[in-house]
């Protein structure tokens, strides 16, 4: 079977913000898995892995600053392999000072939700390892991302699979691959959130050496975020996948705006992490005189620590927030 390749025009890929480095041959190929929670609907619902491979390529461009999504190619169960930077050209996923000896393939399963990667998957894998080796000088060597470098990528499904041989399934059935048991000192996952947005434009004041300002108008119908929407704050231990888009305008071209997802303490002190580089984002202002930006992360929030969206920026004029939208938590309990 030919390899069933998405382009990049295909998924919707945004254009990367250099040049490739070129590469003509490596060892072999590395197989990561995303490290966070994928949706098992994806199984079902080839558009949700469309979405998956966009919000990854956004959270590697604006969240980890690379110029474009990190992997090589992507696999998902469908047995549709996504271009990534695709052949000849290094990846960013392997870890510094390892890109150049291996391409990067993902497998779009997680650490949590649908982590058992199904057949068609494996295949789509295989199928661009093979992609690799025929138009890219791939070598001979399958290896996971924790071979050379201290992860637990690609987690023990994917990584059991490469230590056997990385062999082809029997069978092409793509299963509804179900949530893993929960183990006996976790609970039930509880429902998601989803918080739409601003419901007008607001100014943004300036803050005083770079202090925070955060949205204060998220809509949440259940009931999570208290004192007028300013923060995602769970009664009970859980973990969040969150994710907002973020638009100003009313800037200098080229004023930096700095900007993130943050997690601080339920009595307001100060942050104790922001996603995703362990600090804010500093972005640009456009020749416009707009920031606009894609966020994501995952945070263990509890009835201490509240996740939110902090902006900050020091301009003279008036800075409008044009949209805030999409800050969504998809929250499931995590062991003591």
């Amino acid at each position: 079977m030919a390899v069933d390749l998405v382009t990049r025009a295909e998924w919707g890929a945004r254009q990367p913000k250099g040049t490739y480095d070129r590469i003509y041959s490596t060892r072999g190929v590395k197989v990561h898995y995303t490290g966070g929670r994928v949706d098992p609907r994806i199984v079902d619902d080839h558009s949700r892995c469309i979405a998956a491979v966009k919000s990854i390529q956004s959270m590697h461009m604006d969240g980890n600053g690379w110029m474009d999504i990190g992997y090589s190619a992507a696999a998902c169960p469908h047995r549709k392999v996504f271009v990534g930077r695709g052949p000849g050209h290094l990846c960013a996923a392997n870890g510094p000072g390892l890109n150049s000896g291996h391409y990067a393939v993902l497998g779009l399963v997680g650490n949590a939700g649908l982590v058992v990667p199904p057949p068609g998957m494996l295949h789509g894998i295989l199928d661009a390892i093979e992609w690799l080796r025929k138009v890219g000088g791939a070598g001979g060597e399958v290896k996971g991302h924790k071979d050379g470098y201290p992860t637990s990528c690609p987690g023990p499904d994917l990584y059991q699979w490469i230590q056997r041989g990385a062999p082809r399934p029997k069978d092409m059935v793509v299963p509804v691959v179900p949530l893993r048991p929960i183990k006996q000192d976790q609970e039930e996952p509880v429902p998601e959130v989803v918080s739409l947005g601003l419901t007008a434009e607001v100014e943004v004041p300036a803050s005083v050496d770079w202090q925070p300002w955060w949205t204060e108008e998220w809509r949440d119908t259940a009931g999570w975020h208290p004192g007028g929407g300013q923060s995602i704050a769970p009664d009970v231990d859980v973990w969040a996948d969150v994710a907002a888009h973020v638009a100003l305008r009313g800037l200098e071209p080229g004023e930096p705006v700095r900007v993130g997802l943050t997690r601080h303490f339920a009595d307001g002190s100060p942050v104790d992490i922001a996603w995703p580089v362990g600090k804010l984002l500093t972005v640009y202002a456009d020749q416009g005189g707009r920031v606009e930006v894609d966020l994501g992360g995952q945070f263990k929030l509890s009835l201490l620590h509240r996740g939110r969206v902090t902006i900050r920026h020091k301009s003279t004029g008036p800075v409008v927030l044009e949209t805030s939208s999409a800050f969504k938590a998809i929250m499931h309990r995590y062991s003591r």
